[in-house]
């Protein structure tokens, strides 16, 4: 059995193509095991605040350091999550663009058989479904008041990561009927992580 050029052009592009499908499952999967809080432990777990009220002068003085060391703090923090949508936003975008790169390299083979364009068709459109129900899912995510949010979608699963809002049980609710409605994913397999 021997291997024309044609064969191996096919094979590389299909290895290419489940290399690609393999980085993407690998970054998704890491979306639960970044350091982000998840809330569904705290719900209903009250938090307590030190409100001790300073008389003296040297008291004011020091909790405006203290305020200022804090706000610079939450700045700090703000910076860091909007990188952190912004970084998992464009590995994402280039993970799916090489993925769709690929399917379409395979498409216009011309050498390639009809069942093998018939699968890379079906993946490519695949692929361009999940796009969009992800970029759905973090729209209308947003419409319910966080600032900013970012949906994975693989292997009938979807996280779900968001920011500047509470996270409290009806809104966790409203998220996963938001994903459920745009993905068709089941309920149970849809995890709502707040940084």
């Amino acid at each position: 059995m021997s291997f024309g050029k044609r064969e191996l052009i096919m094979s590389a592009l299909v290895v290419s193509l489940g290399a690609a499908v393999y980085l993407n499952w690998q970054f998704g999967a890491n979306a639960d095991k970044l350091d982000v809080k998840n809330n569904d432990d705290d719900l209903g777990v009250a938090h307590y605040v030190n409100a001790n009220i300073a008389t003296s002068d040297t008291a004011s003085k020091k909790a405006k350091s203290d305020t200022s060391s804090k706000t610079s703090s939450v700045t700090s923090e703000l910076s860091e999550t909007e990188d952190y949508f912004s970084r998992v936003r464009l590995e994402r975008k280039q993970t799916q663009d090489e993925m769709i790169e690929l399917a379409r390299s395979i498409v216009e083979a011309t050498e390639t058989s009809g069942k093998g364009k018939e699968e890379a068709v079906k993946q490519l459109n695949d692929l361009s479904n999940i796009v969009q129900q992800q970029g759905n899912i973090e729209n209308l995510v947003k419409a319910k008041g966080f600032e900013d949010c970012v949906a994975f979608i693989q292997n009938g699963e979807c996280s779900v990561v968001v920011t500047g809002k509470e996270l409290k049980s009806d809104l966790l609710i409203a998220i996963k009927d938001i994903v459920m409605g745009q993905s068709g994913i089941e309920f149970d397999k849809i995890r709502v992580t707040q940084i």
